[in-house]
């Protein structure tokens, strides 16, 4: 089989573009997790779920290093953005309402009886919901030792 000097080398122009072209993308934050650098707010950004609760969207950004993690309802309705920088953590006015987040700096009390669910788990910390009927708390907690 005979190949053109010209589909050579636009091959080997798109094998060798191909890494820096996925870095662009989706950069891993040097964590293993696959960020988007926009689209932080819509409500399908061109971003990897990285939820594990199917029941919602977990969506990673970075930029100028801040990590943003957002989440989503499964209809797309932006209920919560989390910022980080080295361990701290702060939320972002996003949504159609405010919602309740305990941080590692300002804990809430959780709601009585509430059901424990694991939104996101990352290299440094866990989203968990807290939820009992209409009363809920997203909670940022540390990961634990092992993880």
């Amino acid at each position: 089989m005979k190949f053109s000097r010209f589909s050579i080398i636009t091959c080997g122009a798109l094998l060798l573009a191909a890494p820096a072209l996925a870095f662009a993308c989706c950069p891993s934050g040097g964590q293993g997790v696959s960020v988007a650098r926009t689209g932080l707010g819509e409500s399908q950004p061109a971003a990897l779920d990285l939820s594990a609760d199917p029941a919602w969207q977990v969506y990673a950004f970075e930029r100028e290093g801040v990590s943003y993690y957002q989440v989503n309802d499964l209809a797309g309705e932006v209920k919560v953005i989390i910022a980080s920088i080295e361990g701290t953590f702060w939320t972002l006015p996003a949504g159609k309402r405010e919602e309740r987040v305990s941080l590692p700096s300002k804990s809430l009390v959780l709601p009585k009886s509430a059901r424990r669910s694991v939104v996101y788990r990352g290299a440094g910390f866990s989203l968990v919901l807290y939820a009992s009927g209409a009363d809920a708390v997203w909670s940022v907690e540390p990961a634990a030792s092992g993880q």
